[in-house]
């Protein structure tokens, strides 16, 4: 056993240079898996706790699935279950002001005080607690208190749909949230939901079993509510999975092109070894016993490359969540909490970063197995791992033709599988395609580099299997780039479009949040009637709120008002028109989004079974459009009408304002914000800068994407690097040999960096094609998800941008080969083996 640990360190240690490379590979890809998969739970863990209830623990919490409020009827059929010992009701509201108030999200509760300590405790630092005699008063957390600048005996004005109401600060109490607590009655009228409950706080008797009493309650009142913990934002948690999935495949995908690097690098160690590993042939090793030497080194270097990993992936997705604070802050109001590292996660990389590690080295593994003893033992040096090249190009050429012909098919899947296919097919017609292409560019490296470049061209056809794997990861790298750029271009037109039909109008009033919705106040009828009657306002609209399910998926319900939103907003529609806004007043009619009939598999006319605060109700739909507020989530559009009965929210968490012609746009907006001073939970924005503003937040965003394009070429630069050094390696008596008849170091650095922009442009070419296959698989998928309208856009910009990025790469990547061969000595260079 000793052996096999021992003689692995001791060749590791002996290749320093390559076995850094190798191992920067594996880091760097499982850096990118790890730290995306700290993103997801990290800010989940935020969002819960953003929304958890009242301090203090209960033994379970009684809630609707669909998170909104419900009639407290429950109340008496919980307390009467077999095991429950206390219950209390509560009403919570998160509630997000504008960056502006200086005030940090935080839960508003609404409870009886007498019940409500029957199910927890507080511990109340200064003043009092609640009494059932109180009415518009209010005990606040010592930490919001604080960041308020408000004690005991002060007031402070929380907005309502129907205006600012003062509360008086009776006590200040320790909890790890920001809360308010005021009566149940209190905050039911402020929000316009007289007798409504969120949530019935449970404590079960001592000694009673926990989860027969989980079921019993469950089962008494049905799927239409859950026992539990409260319901998770279940909108947010949708976009946080599609980013996650996105940043994955960055991780999957580098890791990818390390497999390149290593399986490359392995192939050669079996070269090098070759006499070696016929010594130990001949002294009575066995073909499994040379196998297992070279998997437990690749495995060593998949452990060493993984730990590093981990390390980084955390510095990595700590420091990128920090970038994100403030995004976050401004756009959410959301303060992330502490990084969360699940098992999942750590599970993920390990597998992943060892798994991989060791699969490439599984096949140069098998080979250095199979090296006869004697064969071995002379002193020749022939290539060990000879593919059979002609099944791989009959495989490769089978699967470019066959996605091609499924990039021209109306299918999504099969468009998208086709683009899969070509990239496939190109890795593996790679070692046969090569040779032509290297003599493709032979005038280009001749016209550069002259003699020097007949002599790379050479090296590369000599060996074109190794240089293949190269070329195959520079390919995926650029591939990756290109594909994304035409898809950024397809999705910024979408985004736009959608943007500027929907939040073009006039005037707009927003909530902090434009993308978790449930922390929003809104305003009620009252406001809008205010707002029609400003001069110089022609129309106005709004839109309502409410999370809902459908068939147990979390989605989200806007409310509109048929008569008036085409006139101030409006949908890209795929199926229906402008007219469509009227159907909605006709009874339970709705608009869904893309997503929802991709999802969800329903079609116009179809009737959809939605469960809402009042039970399932029926809803047929009569179109099929998308806005900016539900490009990416599940979403329905619904009379606000429907809104109001079914859903119980009559408030706009968005109002839209169209100007009349000659309209004074400076008195219209001192009017505005005179109305709005009694509405501080919307800002006023004009529709033109918003959008510009949005806009350019798109394009950094896009910005920061590129910066992850070039982190992705990490491992096809290190891969350069390798093949080269190798190469100089292998070349060593040959340099010897050039430098003796005359060749200067100049001479010598030049025929390396020739050989490394040959494999360069070789990628360059393979990746174009690539991309744009892949770019337009992703773009017709962007297309049947999210909008109709998606077109695919040639990404000049990628292109170029890729190829001046492969070119400097490939040059960066020469420099050290390249100083490395034009330091042989002639002598020692003469006399190596």
């Amino acid at each position: 056993m000793k052996t096999y640990i021992t003689l692995p360190f001791r060749y590791l240690l002996g290749r320093k240079m390559r076995t850094l490379l190798t191992t920067l590979a594996v880091v760097f890809g499982v850096a990118v898996v790890f730290a995306v998969n700290m993103m997801l739970p990290t800010m989940a863990a935020t969002l819960s706790a953003s929304e958890t209830g009242v301090t203090g623990e209960v033994d379970m919490t009684v809630t609707s699935v669909t998170s909104n409020s419900f009639s407290p009827d429950a109340l008496d059929q919980v307390a009467q279950t077999t095991g429950v010992a206390a219950v209390a009701p509560a009403f919570q509201r998160q509630v997000v002001l504008p960056a502006e108030s200086n005030t940090p999200p935080f839960n508003l509760i609404g409870l009886e005080p007498a019940r409500s300590e029957t199910v927890r405790f507080y511990q109340v630092t200064d003043g009092r607690f609640l009494s059932d005699s109180d009415t518009r008063s209010a005990v606040v957390s010592r930490q919001l208190a604080a960041a308020m600048g408000i004690g005991v005996g002060d007031t402070f004005a929380l907005p309502t749909p129907d205006g600012v109401v003062e509360l008086s600060v009776v006590g200040l109490f320790q909890t790890q949230d920001d809360q308010v607590l005021v009566p149940l009655s209190t905050v039911q009228e402020m929000f316009a939901a007289p007798g409504q409950i969120t949530a019935i706080d449970v404590i079960i008797t001592a000694g009673a079993d926990r989860e027969a009493v989980r079921q019993e309650l469950q089962s008494k009142l049905g799927s239409a509510f859950s026992v539990g913990s409260a319901v998770a934002n279940t909108e947010f948690a949708q976009s946080l999975q599609l980013g996650l999935v996105v940043l994955n495949v960055f991780g999957v995908l580098a890791l990818f092109m390390g497999a390149f690097l290593i399986f490359n690098t392995f192939r050669t160690v079996v070269v090098e070894r070759r006499r070696d590993i016929g010594m130990l042939r001949a002294v009575g090793a066995t073909r499994g016993t040379v196998t297992r030497l070279i998997l437990v080194e690749s495995a060593l270097q998949g452990v060493i490359g993984t730990a590093l990993g981990l390390a980084l992936g955390y510095l990595i997705g700590t420091s990128l969540m920090s970038g994100l604070q403030g995004v976050l802050n401004q756009f959410m109001r959301l303060r992330l909490s502490e990084p969360v590292v699940p098992v999942e996660a750590v599970v993920l990389s390990v597998v992943l970063g060892i798994g991989v590690t060791v699969l490439a080295g599984l096949l140069p593994a098998l080979a250095a197995g199979r090296v006869p003893v004697l064969a071995a033992l002379r002193e020749e040096r022939t290539e060990v791992v000879r593919r059979r090249v002609s099944r791989g190009a009959l495989a490769g050429a089978g699967f470019v033709v066959l996605g091609v012909v499924f990039l021209f098919l109306p299918n999504t899947g099969l468009i998208l599988l086709g683009s899969v296919l070509v990239l496939a097919g190109l890795v593996m017609l790679a070692p046969l395609l090569l040779t032509p292409l290297a003599r493709l560019l032979d005038p280009v490296i001749h016209w550069l580099f002259a003699r020097e470049g007949l002599i790379a061209e050479g090296n590369v056809k000599r060996n074109p299997g190794r240089a293949a794997v190269t070329v195959s990861a520079l390919m995926i790298a650029l591939a990756i780039i290109v594909a994304l750029s035409s898809s950024f271009l397809s999705i910024r037109q979408v985004f736009e479009s959608n943007l500027r039909k929907s939040l073009g109008a006039d005037i707009l009033l927003l909530p902090p949040n434009v993308a978790v919705w449930r922390g929003n106040v809104g305003v009620g009828e009252e406001f809008g009637r205010q707002l029609g009657q400003i001069p110089g306002i022609a129309t106005w609209s709004g839109m309502s709120f409410a999370p809902a399910l459908v068939e147990g998926a979390g989605m989200q319900v806007f409310g509109i008002d048929p008569a008036t939103y085409g006139q101030v907003s409006g949908l890209g529609f795929e199926q229906g028109d402008d007219s469509t806004y009227a159907e909605l007043a006709n009874g339970r009619n709705a608009i869904a989004n893309k997503i929802f009939m991709t999802t969800l598999g329903y079609n116009v006319g179809d009737e959809v079974p939605v469960q809402t605060p009042n039970g399932e109700q029926r809803y047929r739909i009569v179109g099929v459009g998308t806005d900016y507020m539900g490009a990416k989530i599940v979403s329905l559009y619904v009379s606000k009408g429907n809104m109001a009965v079914d859903f119980g929210r009559a408030d706009d968490i968005i109002v839209m304002a169209n100007l009349a012609p000659g309209a004074d746009e400076a008195a219209v907006k001192t009017a505005v914000e005179d109305l709005m001073k009694g509405y501080p939970q919307l800002t006023l924005y004009w529709g033109a800068e918003w959008v510009a503003d949005q806009l350019a937040y798109l394009g950094q965003l896009f910005a920061a994407y590129y910066v992850i394009f070039i982190a992705l070429m990490i491992p096809s630069v290190l891969g350069l690097i390798n093949t080269l050094a190798i190469n100089v390696l292998e070349r060593t008596r040959e340099i010897g040999v050039l430098r003796a008849i005359g060749a200067t170091r100049g001479q010598i650095r030049r025929l390396v960096v020739a050989e490394s922009l040959l494999l360069g442009m070789a990628g360059t070419a393979l990746g174009l094609l690539v991309g744009l296959a892949l770019g337009y698989g992703f773009t017709t998928l962007i297309g049947n998800l999210f909008s109709a309208n998606a077109a695919y856009y040639f990404p000049f910009a990628g292109v170029v941008f890729a190829i001046a990025l492969a070119l400097i790469m490939a040059l960066v990547a020469s420099l050290l080969p390249a100083r490395q061969a034009a330091r042989v000595k002639i002598v020692q260079a003469l006399q190596y083996e």
